[in-house]
């Protein structure tokens, strides 16, 4: 799913989960979201 994202994507996906993290209720939600915006980071570091 990753790889075939552009640099755009996956930025866009990354403040959606950063702002659905900041809203979060649950500590589980916020940690499962903060993880899947910290593997986005890591993907558009590696690429760019």
């Amino acid at each position: 799913m990753l790889l075939t994202m552009n640099h755009r994507e996956i930025t866009k996906k990354y403040s959606e989960l950063l702002n659905k993290a900041e809203f979060a209720t649950g500590r589980k939600e916020v940690v499962g979201l903060l993880k899947k915006a910290a593997k986005l980071k890591s993907q558009i570091e590696i690429n760019y």
